[in-house]
């Protein structure tokens, strides 16, 4: 499975400082969301807080190394999944509205990865599994056994 984020992508946004809160009375926000709004903004996957589902495809894209034609696919119908379920389903304005959570660092952008990573995971091009590693091989069989790990995403 390809790393799908760029190393230096997801080192420069642990390195950056957390948002203030935007009011007294609003929570801070918290830093996984603020560090997957920072991947999708440097990525430019996010622009001006608008998502681009075609910039997504493209970044995961770039990271599937010399084999884009096994994880095309696989790629194309987790972004546009995680997109409809996480991006374009704006539920979270209530919460911001009703002061539950910060209205810096909004939780799609961690959620869309999140869901990205399961879906890519799952859906994984079987010429990619490595079987022949033990540790490789136990993992894959507690990833796909652990309903709690994947329990919305395998009904995707």
């Amino acid at each position: 499975m390809p790393q799908i984020l760029p190393p230096e992508v997801v080192q420069l946004c642990r390195k950056r400082p957390m948002p203030p809160a935007a009011s007294p009375a609003e929570p801070k926000p918290f830093r996984v969301n603020c560090h997957g709004e920072c991947v999708l903004n440097v990525t430019r996957v996010l622009m001006d807080r608008t998502f681009r589902p075609e910039q997504a495809q493209k970044v995961l894209l770039a990271r599937a190394l010399n084999d884009t034609i096994a994880w095309t696919p696989v790629i194309k119908v987790a972004v546009k999944k995680c997109y409809m379920m996480q991006v374009a389903n704006v539920f979270y304005l209530t919460d911001v509205a009703q002061n539950r959570i910060s209205s810096q660092c909004i939780p799609s952008s961690r959620r869309f990865l999140e869901c990205a990573f399961a879906m890519i995971y799952r859906d994984c091009p079987e010429q990619h599994w490595n079987y022949n590693d033990d540790r490789c091989r136990d993992l894959v069989t507690t990833f796909n056994n652990c309903d709690f790990l994947f329990k919305l995403v395998w009904d995707i």
